[in-house]
């Protein structure tokens, strides 16, 4: 008898325990608008972002949500040389998959504010001038860390908007002569299932 009570109360606190965390999966995309820090001539290069992520509702009012996002970075650089007569133009192109954890708390049920920690592995990099593209994996870090900060709007249907800063903590680059940064804003779609 006291393990049928005991297994009774078990079953109806698991019952109540997932009741209070609603969970919604969901999908993301947008236009990415990345620069290096750092960089004197570092133009923004846009790029686009798209991936997945969980909705884990605490309460009325705040959520955690870790995401798994693909992620086009970088910067454009645009030098001169003597005197103006000369420019050149190149492109650092990298490719980020993206793991942030951000925090939301919604003012109202449909609108929230996010902040939290990312970490970034580096899937390749490259830079291009002109016709010749040249692997630079090897010159940079494969891991970088970042916190990004953002807003979003949820509509009724699962469809939302999203914008988000994301600035990155660590030295992007495996050598100490060059100090950057990443520097990205993000504004999008997602939709929850």
């Amino acid at each position: 008898m006291k393990k049928l009570i005991l297994s009774g109360i078990l079953a109806i606190g698991t019952v109540l325990a997932v009741k209070a965390q609603t969970v919604k999966f969901g999908v993301k995309g947008g236009l990415n608008l990345a620069k290096l820090t750092n960089e004197s001539s570092a133009k923004t290069r846009a790029s686009f972002y798209a991936g997945g992520l969980v909705n884990i509702a605490l309460d009325e009012n705040w959520a955690i949500q870790p995401e798994l996002l693909y992620s086009g970075q970088g910067t454009k650089m645009k030098d001169s040389f003597l005197g103006g007569l000369i420019t050149t133009q190149s492109t650092v192109k990298l490719d980020y998959i993206n793991i942030p954890l951000m925090v939301q708390y919604s003012i109202v049920p449909a609108f929230y504010l996010e902040a939290g920690p990312q970490l970034g592995i580096l899937a390749s990099a490259k830079a291009k001038a002109g016709k010749n593209t040249v692997d630079i994996k090897d010159n940079m870090k494969t891991v970088d860390f970042g916190i990004g900060v953002g807003f979003g709007y949820k509509f009724d249907m699962g469809l939302g908007v999203s914008g988000r800063y994301n600035f990155g903590l660590t030295n992007i680059y495996d050598n100490s002569r060059y100090t950057s940064k990443n520097s990205v804003a993000q504004i999008g779609l997602f939709y929850m299932f």
